[in-house]
């Protein structure tokens, strides 16, 4: 008999997850990886469990702040409806969890998960420290090009500002 079909839980993509717990009854394990809310659903197969959300968790994570989060959930059915499982990644990258996460939201598109605009903090500093990188370079570009060729541009006369009474547009 083949040993990988003998361990208890529930399968996402290639992910075996833990067997799904009533969600008051679940808490997380104490190393970092993914977590799916699910609700019975006797239309999934082959278990009649349909994810809700896909969620992340880091290293010890805070069981409030994950109950908080849920809780948020909890609203859209009865508690005593709402299972979880997870899967731990023990040694896992803030980064590596979101990259699965994500993954398996455009998988199962489960209603309450959103990967459209989700990148993990360290993603959103990364990219910011770019822009302003190469907004610097460009900026510094452009003095040199313009102490190069001393061509600086010139200022126009503007307009004042406000209204101007005819009888000064006339003069």
């Amino acid at each position: 008999m083949n040993n990988h079909m003998d361990k208890p839980g529930i399968r996402f993509n290639d992910c075996l997850f833990s067997e799904p717990l009533p969600l008051a009854q679940w808490t997380p394990p104490r190393c970092a990886g993914v977590y799916v809310i699910l609700i019975q659903d006797p239309n999934w197969a082959p278990r009649p469990f349909q994810p809700l959300y896909f969620g992340e968790f880091g290293h010890n994570a805070s069981l409030p702040a994950l109950r908080a989060e849920q809780a948020n959930l909890a609203g859209l059915a009865p508690q005593e409806a709402l299972y979880a499982a997870a899967l731990p990644m023990p040694f896992s990258t803030t980064a590596q969890r979101w990259l699965l996460r994500n993954e398996l939201i455009r998988a199962y598109n489960p209603p309450l998960s959103s990967a459209q605009g989700d990148t993990p903090p360290g993603d959103l500093v990364r990219k910011l420290d770019e822009l302003e990188r190469r907004h610097q370079q460009e900026t510094a570009e452009l003095r040199m090009l313009f102490a190069d060729t001393g061509n600086y541009p010139e200022a126009q006369p503007r307009r004042r500002i406000g209204f101007i009474p005819l009888s000064e547009t006339a003069e």
